[in-house]
């Protein structure tokens, strides 16, 4: 009798199993009634050890939010299902209990790609309101009534479970032009993460246990990559919060954090799967004598796996990563229309694989279909260039495997230069095989009509420094390129840099290229060539003195310098981006320099770093500082602020001299 009854009891338990890990029927709140007590999210908190934060706390946060919009006038429109919320958050714990609520109630999150007041304005023309921002624990913090820490809403919401319904909408970085809104079903979003769960698991089942109870885990979900974009919103944190697995309350954006939350983790007996990017996986410590992020020997696992998107990371960045954390680095392919395309982890081989169920068509032309897309019967046109890489023959045994294809560039990559017709990708693959180049972005450039822009990727000992050198290497560079182009295929506008100035999703994008040729159009500033940061109170700078530089008029003759008080207004302009705990200088007012030295002659063309430190001392804030080149230390010093109520008299040496518009001329080639 107890045979003839198992398959039902099997089946049942399989059902509830599956509910447990469904976005269609509320996974989340089965999951904190089987294990109440069990963490959902470790908070991070500045200073402050990581604290576990339970399944059932996490459910109070969103039971609030339901309370949050009760609480809002009766007749008020976003109160019915289906109304559209703009959801813009810092932090992956406030982007969750919002989206939750929102979700129980059976309405649509629109998510933001940034939080620019005319990104935001423009989508709240097309929602029925923009949710608050949450409290760094998630509670909510603007409360149209009162909120209790302890409320539930005020009664249940019964949402029809379809996976039909749309979940939210995404709107896409792209570089150019106004961004795409993209929607999302339910059924996209279970597809892809049925998907990563048969791939990479999390949760750690045993094949005893009983799939209605708890799954175990010594799991916890790390992200360095914004939840407001389709890769970071499924992989750190739909995964983790559909399979019961913790999640960092924020993103570890320095890998100051990201080894310090490793650490503390894998004290208390976890290991960490790291959601990335190219960007900031190439922030990781590079020098030979640097400590690992992560010490993965046999005894001591901390870092599972490794994601990262995107771009595809270059193979020295991957293999560096690797041996960073000591865990593999899988990257994963796709966009926000397609969702995941294929994954590859260059250890093994530079080749991409397709994810499961996802087919690809080479030709006419690039294309995917797969139940991640919109029309999942229909095929989606890619912008890249692809081709198949022949398959091996299977060993015995072996089931045949998706063809494995190769990444040839984007197609969309040709422009119109005075009239003729250009590829960018052959310039660049042309570039690509000198010597000292590692990586190169041709672009048309914005305010430059008919002339050509290049960004190249060099290592740093062969970086130009000085005017002479930048020159020749511009020479010859232009020079490889002459016997295979027209003269106006030849970029006018160079910079040079160690790494691509890429956003937390791995783009280069129109943000980029206007901070990179910002010095062509304002003759004010320093040629910005990128910056690096070990947190929110620290910032360097990387810059070249342009010969057009207003400054230089005057000072002098014979040999044109950088003044002094120039020096000290880029250090007061880096400082005004500086934050400590929560708190900048301009916050605050300008009171005196204190141990200001200028020790050597900046000149045109000249290559320098710019290091601010805010710094907070018995006097108040004051920003550190320190400007110096391959030459040595030009300038060093510190900026002392006080508070607003401080009636000390102001020092203005930092201001007008240095804010008169610019009239000189942009030499041909920068």
């Amino acid at each position: 009798m107890s045979d003839a009854r198992q398959p039902a009891s099997r089946a049942t338990e399989q059902d509830t199993a599956q509910r447990a890990t469904s976005l269609i029927h509320q996974g989340w709140r089965q999951l904190a009634r089987l294990a109440p007590a069990a963490p959902a999210c470790w908070l991070a908190s500045l200073g402050q050890p990581l604290r576990p934060l339970s399944r059932a706390e996490l459910m109070a946060r969103v039971d609030a939010w339901h309370q949050w919009l009760d609480n809002l006038p009766a007749a008020h429109a976003v109160r019915r299902p289906g109304a559209r919320w703009v959801l813009f958050q810092p932090t992956a714990l406030g982007a969750c209990v919002q989206l939750l609520a929102l979700w129980e109630r059976g309405m649509l999150a629109v998510l933001p790609g940034d939080d620019r007041p005319d990104t935001l304005a423009r989508l709240a023309e097309s929602s029925d309101g923009k949710l608050p921002e949450a409290s760094g624990d998630g509670w909510p913090s603007e409360r149209p009534g009162t909120v209790s820490s302890t409320a539930a809403p005020n009664a249940p919401f019964e949402i029809t479970p379809d996976g039909a319904r749309l979940a939210l909408e995404l709107c896409t970085s792209g570089s150019t032009g106004e961004p795409l809104r993209i929607a999302k079903r339910f059924d996209q979003l279970e597809a892809e993460l049925a998907v990563h769960r048969t791939l990479w698991p999390l949760a750690s089942d045993t094949p005893d246990a009983d799939p209605a109870s708890e799954p175990t885990t010594d799991t916890v979900s790390l992200s360095q990559v914004s939840h407001q974009h389709i890769y970071g919103l499924l992989v750190s944190l739909l995964r983790p919060l559909s399979e019961g697995v913790p999640f960092l309350s924020e993103a570890c954006h320095y890998p100051e954090q990201l080894a310090a939350a490793i650490a503390q983790l894998s004290g208390l007996g976890y290991r960490c799967q790291l959601v990335s990017s190219p960007a900031q996986l190439a922030r990781l410590p590079q020098a030979s004598d640097e400590p690992r992020v992560a010490d993965n020997s046999k005894d001591n696992a901390q870092v599972l796996r490794v994601f990262s998107s995107g771009a595809p990371l270059p193979a020295e960045a991957a293999r560096h990563a690797e041996n960073c954390l000591q865990a593999p680095v899988i990257e994963i392919y796709g966009s926000t229309e397609t969702g995941g395309i294929a994954h590859r982890r260059q250890h093994e081989t530079p080749d991409w694989t397709p994810l499961p169920r996802v087919e690809l068509r080479f030709s006419p032309a690039f294309a995917v279909r797969s139940p991640f897309l919109e029309q999942p019967d229909q095929w989606w046109q890619q912008a890249d260039n692809a081709a198949p890489v022949a398959a091996e023959p299977p060993s015995q045994g072996e089931q045949n495997e998706a063809p494995r294809f190769q990444l040839l560039g984007r197609s969309d990559r040709l422009v119109k230069l005075a009239g003729k017709r250009v590829s960018l990708s052959a310039v660049e693959r042309c570039l690509s095989e000198q010597a000292e180049v590692l990586e190169v972005r041709c672009l048309p450039m914005p305010t430059r009509e008919h002339r050509l822009g290049a960004v190249v990727v060099m290592e740093e000992s062969a970086l130009p420094q000085d005017h002479a050198s930048r020159h020749d290497l511009i020479a010859r560079l232009r020079r490889a390129l002459m016997p295979g182009f027209e003269r106006i295929a030849l970029p006018r506008y160079w910079r040079f840099v160690t790494r691509l100035p890429l956003n937390a999703q791995g783009k280069f994008t129109a943000d980029s290229v206007a901070r990179l040729f910002a010095d062509l159009d304002d003759h004010r500033l320093p040629r910005w060539l990128g910056e690096t940061s070990s947190g929110a109170q620290q910032l360097t700078l990387e810059a070249e003195v342009p010969d057009s530089l207003c400054y230089l008029e005057g000072h002098f003759a014979t040999q044109p310098l950088v003044p002094g008080v120039v020096m000290l207004k880029w250090a007061r302009d880096l400082g005004r981006r500086l934050r400590l705990a929560g708190v900048g200088v301009e916050e605050s007012r300008f009171q005196r320099l204190e141990r200001i030295k200028f020790s050597n002659l900046l000149l045109p063309g000249m290559r320098f770093t710019l290091a601010a430190t805010l710094v907070a001392d018995s006097h108040g804030l004051r920003v550190d500082f320190r400007l110096e080149s391959r030459a040595g230390l030009h300038a060093s010093g510190r900026l002392r602020y006080g508070a607003e109520t401080d009636d000390t008299p102001l020092s203005p040496p930092l201001s007008s001299p240095l804010s008169s518009p610019q009239t000189t001329s942009t030499p041909e080639a920068s």
